[in-house]
């Protein structure tokens, strides 16, 4: 069986989102663009292991950046991806009362 370039993006899309703190950066991203530089002490990992996580998320389609200067800011990549995020936050915060 052949996959599809759908199914290929949907299984990358889920493998970006598939580790806690990955997640735990878009969860900060969810309030808006912010500075690479400001997401490495929120985290609380190296340098490293963040640019690998942004670029991981980045090339999935979940992230995007721009380029201010030297800086390189990051946001969610669009409202629709905002929007499946919040709402995947929404079912685990239901699941975790229930």
């Amino acid at each position: 069986m052949t996959l599809d370039r759908q199914t290929t993006w949907r299984a990358e899309f889920h493998k970006a989102l598939g580790n806690p703190v990955r997640l735990q950066i878009v969860d900060f991203l969810a309030d808006g663009e912010q500075c690479q530089c400001e997401i490495f002490p929120r985290i609380g990992l190296s340098q490293s292991t963040i640019s690998t996580y942004l670029t991981q998320m980045t090339k999935a389609g979940v992230l995007s950046f721009r380029k201010d200067g030297t800086r390189k800011l990051y946001s969610i990549a669009n409202s629709d991806i905002k929007k499946v995020i919040g709402k995947i936050r929404m079912l685990a915060e239901e699941r975790i009362r229930a």
